[in-house]
């Protein structure tokens, strides 16, 4: 025990900072615990109408999987010592937390009661800490620890033999490790210790240091020593150095004297026989005193590009066959990114994807590649920057197929690579279509700067350049106020200060409903070319794309004039205008109805128009101007979350239900006096508020109309609870193809103030496409859901044998319109975490497109045509994989 104590005296004070960077490396090392992330997923369908070439895009509804903590162990590894009488005998044991969460854990040694010859002393059974795995204790005995998701920690079981036991008498002890959670896996290890009167020898290994990166040589020590008051004869050290670990030619020294690697140790001090073959180091020991203490050391290169720990043991033979402890040296993460426009080679230094040049309206797309250049599994968020693109462009980040969105996987809001491991890279597709109101008059360039940032070291960051060019396209209308001849000229949106061109007061009316009042713009159309029909819109922004109206104004409606000149007298109303023929004009009058509120600003209106016919690349017949209107806006008061804003088309009479989510994200329940004021932009449409009773995404008869927050159970949105709302639109007109309709539902207090809101944007089609994802659990894997399909959001972890569950995706396309004699292509990919478990069904697919079973990537289906009032189910399913 002296010659243990001396070698423990020169370790307190190392065990304070060792302790701390091994708790700093697993921190990191658990970065990747998959536990409470997000699985979503959305669908996306492919088809072009009839007699057209544009590939219009429908997506579903967002169906989303949350991972649960599963909890495991794994404890190693049984030993087998052999002993003299009286001597206090250590056990070394790995603990490692193979969950993807953090887990307490309880110790308890004892005795084994039977199958053995005698026992322990009681009161020596301890378990010790071995923070660096050098064998030695670190600090005083232990009954608990904590490692987070993927962590290990070394511990050493101290037993003494009672002075009085014979030899070959056999004692075992078991150690018994307790999850707080209840975690499996293996939990415990039978130790054994077999008494002897003959020389023994203790063995330990260590590493000079605990973290190292590739290519850095680090010393390895073996610490050898006798405890007993015989002489050792002769003993084998033989550490088999992995293919991770490189033996550092002529670096082995014995007792500080050099010793030789050559087979034939003639040189070698006497008492020692030292050989290096093949990455073998071999020491033959002999006649080594009682009660002495010795070491052996030589240097090797780290060979590990990838984190991780390398681990390594001593075999010991002669007098008795042993293994030392398992020492261990750890690669510390590496942190980072590199993007660039090669999906082979990560050296390429492009720093600029450009595309081929598009005129007005259309879409470039960017092929760019993030490269996880760091040594362990990564993420990476995408952010988009330096956008010059002009206002109202669509920018979006799509996964390798460039129709799937890139999603976010973690729960922090911004789209995400998901996991990458090291050396490897993702495609992503940056798509910009610029707005059909935005025009140049000379080839003009345009630029955004994709940017990813590592997630486990959010210093690591790159950088690309995505590059294309608008080309100028001749001009078919002018839309200006009247009779200032504001606006004057296509694409003249607001004046050089960037200013609305016009602004007027909302005033009562007699006239008017609402109770703020109302501002009528009287806007002049002036067509050029072939002859055709305009649609009127307004927004809040000059991006059509994502309509909304400003905030304090309730609706928009379009009527024609009485007398042509002025909108003195108001007559029908018009969601478009007439036919104009080349030289004509229209004047129409733009009736903003505004909610009286508390105090008065001004916010800008834009109005647009954009014909009915020529809407393809080459042909802009549209125009946009900004105009303002002066009401009364609020005070800012706490928000709910209304998501999301939906896109969705209808046949002319048809209708369609969008389903939104209304979240309290507060830790207290949200209640008062609250309506939900639905608005619609066009009078050709009707909508009406559901709460979905049953949650399965589908209006159906039992679902309540909701009209105030009291008509909610409970008459609140509890602290942290999310209600499914479904808002039916329907389309009350037979003749207003392409005619697009805002319905903004607004949940308002007693004073209109707006508390939470969503903007859905209908558009008339001939044929009516509805896309559904819905999605159920399959927890053992055998292809068969375990449950009711749903839109709902599900959990999911491991099953009983270790593998993660599974979840089966449903996507139905419904046509409730026309029949589209054009192909229909679902399109779908495996989620982050997860790999294909079934392979997608379609029985009315012409063709079906997969990875193979086990691997992740893009799935697809192929219809050759969709049948007026027919509905097809593209299903597939995968499997968490995650840590």
């Amino acid at each position: 025990m002296k010659m243990i104590n001396t070698l423990n005296n020169n370790r307190p004070k190392l065990f304070n900072w060792v302790l701390t960077l091994l708790c700093v490396l697993m921190v990191q090392q658990s970065a990747w615990a998959a536990t409470n992330s997000i699985i979503s997923n959305m669908a996306v369908g492919e088809y072009s109408e009839e007699g057209s070439t544009v590939v219009q895009v429908a997506r579903s509804n967002l169906v989303q999987t949350t991972i649960l903590p599963v909890y495991s162990l794994n404890l190693v590894a049984a030993n087998n010592k052999t002993v003299v009488a009286g001597q206090t005998v250590y056990f070394n044991h790995i603990l490692t937390n193979t969950s993807n969460e953090t887990d307490q854990y309880t110790f308890a040694v004892s005795n084994n009661p039977t199958g053995d010859d005698f026992d322990f002393v009681n009161s020596s059974l301890k378990v010790y800490l071995d923070a660096n795995n050098d064998g030695i204790l670190d600090g005083s005995a232990i009954t608990g620890y904590t490692l987070g998701a993927g962590q290990s920690v070394g511990l050493i079981v101290a037993a003494s033999i009672p002075n009085a036991i014979t030899t070959g008498k056999v004692a075992n002890l078991t150690l018994m490790v307790t999850s707080a959670n209840g975690a499996s896996g293996t939990n415990s290890n039978v130790d054994k210790a077999t008494v002897t009167d003959q020389s023994t020898l203790v063995v330990r290994k260590k590493f000079s240091q605990i973290t190292a990166a590739n290519g850095d040589v680090v010393t390895i020590r073996l610490d050898y020593q006798n405890p007993t008051n015989t002489i050792v004869p002769t003993a084998t050290l033989t550490d088999t150095l992995g293919s991770n670990l490189t033996y550092e030619v002529n670096t082995g020294k014995w007792n500080g004297v050099t010793v030789y690697d050559a087979v034939e140790g003639t040189a070698d001090p006497t008492g020692i026989n030292y050989s290096v073959t093949s990455n073998v180091v071999t020491a033959t020991l002999t006649n080594i005193p009682a009660n002495t203490i010795g070491y052996i050391e030589f240097n090797v290169k780290i060979n590990k590009s990838i984190a991780g720990k390398i681990e390594n043991v001593i075999n010991v033979t002669g007098p008795t066959t042993d293994t030392s402890n398992t020492a261990v040296v750890n690669v510390a993460p590496v942190y980072a990114v590199k993007m660039n426009g090669s999906a082979s080679n990560v050296s390429d230094n492009t720093n600029t994807i450009t595309a081929s040049a598009v005129p007005q309206g259309d879409e470039l797309k960017f092929t760019n590649y993030v490269w996880n250049i760091g040594n362990t599994t990564d993420r990476f968020n995408l952010t988009l920057t330096n956008s010059t693109f002009p206002a109202g462009s669509q920018i979006e980040l799509y996964r390798a197929d460039g129709v799937t969105p890139l999603l976010d996987s973690n729960g922090d809001g911004i789209p995400d690579t998901g996991l990458l491991a090291a050396n490897t890279n993702i495609p992503v597709v940056v798509k910009v279509r610029f707005p059909s109101s935005y025009t140049v008059t000379t080839n003009t360039v345009f630029e955004v700067t994709p940017q990813a940032q590592s997630v486990g070291d959010g210093g690591k960051t790159s950088t690309i350049k995505d590059q294309g060019t608008l080309t100028p396209v001749s001009q078919l209308v002018d839309l200006t106020n009247s009779p200032e001849n504001t606006g004057l000229g296509n694409g003249a949106v607001e004046d050089s200060n960037h200013l609305a061109w016009k602004t007027i007061l909302a005033v009562k009316s007699s006239s008017n409903a609402v109770a703020g009042g109302q501002a009528i713009f009287p806007l002049k159309i002036s067509h050029t070319g072939v002859g055709t029909e305009y649609l009127l819109s307004a927004n809040a922004s000059s991006d059509f794309s994502s309509m909304a109206l400003p905030a304090g104004v309730n609706r928009v409606r379009f009527y024609t004039s009485s007398n042509g000149t002025d909108c003195s007298v108001l007559g029908n109303e018009i969601g478009k205008t007439r036919y104009l023929n080349d030289g004509q004009s229209q004047l129409v009058c733009a009736v903003v109805e505004v909610d009286k509120v508390n105090k008065d600003v001004t916010v800008p209106i834009y109005f647009r128009v954009i014909s009915t016919s020529f809407v393809g690349t080459g042909n802009p017949a549209q125009d946009t101007i900004k105009n303002a209107v002066e009401i009364q806006s609020v005070n800012a008061k706490p928000k709910l979350e209304f998501t999301p804003d939906l896109h969705g088309q209808v046949t002319p009479l048809g209708t369609v239900v969008y389903r939104h989510l209304l979240t309290n994200p507060a830790a207290t329940d949200f209640t008062g006096s609250y309506g939900f004021i639905i608005n619609n932009s066009e009078s050709s449409f009707n909508s009406v508020l559901f709460l979905d009773l049953d949650g399965d995404g589908k209006f159906s008869s039992g679902d309540l109309n909701i009209r105030t927050l009291a008509d909610l159970p409970g008459g609140k949105v509890a602290a942290h609870e999310q209600i499914q709302l479904l808002l039916q639109v329907t389309n009350v007109a037979n003749n207003n193809l392409n005619q697009t309709n805002t319905t903004v539902v607004n949940l308002t207090d007693s004073s209109n103030q707006v508390i939470a809101s969503i903007n859905d944007v209908t558009t008339v089609k001939q044929s009516q496409l509805t896309l559904t994802k819905l999605q159920a659990r399959d927890f053992n894997c055998d292809g068969t859901a375990d449950e009711t399909y749903t839109t709902n959001a599900l959990t999911i972890g491991k099953q009983s044998n270790g593998q993660g569950q599974c979840v089966l995706y449903k996507v139905t396309l419904n046509n409730s319109g026309a029949t589209i004699n054009s192909t229909f292509t679902f399109r779908d990919m495996t989620p982050a975490y997860t790999d294909l478990s079934q392979s997608p069904i379609c029985t009315s697919c012409s063709g079906i497109t997969a990875p193979t079973v086990g691997n992740a990537g893009a799935v697809s289906g192929t219809l050759n045509s969709v049948a007026a009032n027919q509905s097809y189910e593209f299903n597939f399913g995968v499997r968490y994989v995650g840590q």
